[in-house]
């Protein structure tokens, strides 16, 4: 399967589920955890709303509203226009987000990207480093999460998402590769849900090499 049919695959999969997506606890719960990692990650902007965050992968805007709520301007782009529809409408009309499907939209360099259950879909990450690697500011930061390749939680998560869009489970040995051939470097690693070696979540940061 190519790149370009792989985003099809998840945009037509993601529209199917913007409703049900909003209203699973479950990822709620989850999420919940991995936000609260991120955020004890993400440095505060020495300047409120002067500071840009691009959301990659935003799906319905949870990463979005905690990047405002920190005081960065925000971007939010999603392959989804179902999911994009549903965050237009639980942040309504903000001066400081843009949402759009476009990645068109996202050129330039942005010196925070965070990608929340975006690395989940892809058995070859190549592709998404590679975007990564280009859209990033020299000394910015690039926050992931992954399921967890140590957590049984995670595994059957990876099962079960067979039913609706499959997702795979990593390991940072597994992943690095891929990031360092793209000039990338491991700043950071937490597990959560729980805060255990087993935890279901891998969050991590990143840092480009600009040697």
């Amino acid at each position: 399967m190519t790149i370009t049919e792989r985003y099809s695959q998840l945009r037509q999969s993601f529209d199917r589920r913007a409703d049900q997506y909003m209203r699973n606890p479950l990822t709620h719960w989850i999420g919940h955890s991995e936000l609260t990692a991120l955020k004890e990650m993400i440095p505060p902007p020495k300047k409120t709303g002067e500071y840009r965050a691009l959301d990659f992968g935003c799906g319905t805007g949870r990463v979005t509203a905690m990047l405002l709520e920190m005081k960065y301007k925000v971007t939010g782009y999603d392959i989804s226009p179902g999911m994009l529809e549903r965050a237009r409408s639980a942040m309504g009309d903000h001066p400081e987000v843009l949402f759009t499907s476009t990645l068109d939209a996202v050129e330039g360099q942005w010196p925070l990207i965070v990608a929340l259950g975006v690395l989940d879909y892809y058995k070859d990450t190549t592709p998404l480093w590679s975007e990564w690697s280009r859209l990033l500011a020299p000394g910015g930061i690039l926050l992931v999460t992954a399921p967890n390749a140590r957590s049984p939680l995670a595994w059957i998560y990876a099962w079960i998402s067979r039913f609706t869009c499959q997702a795979h489970v990593t390991a940072p040995e597994w992943l690095n590769p891929a990031a360092e051939a793209q000039g990338f470097s491991m700043t950071g690693l937490r597990t959560v849900f729980p805060r255990y070696r087993w935890g279901h979540t891998i969050v991590m940061s990143f840092r480009l090499n600009t040697s």
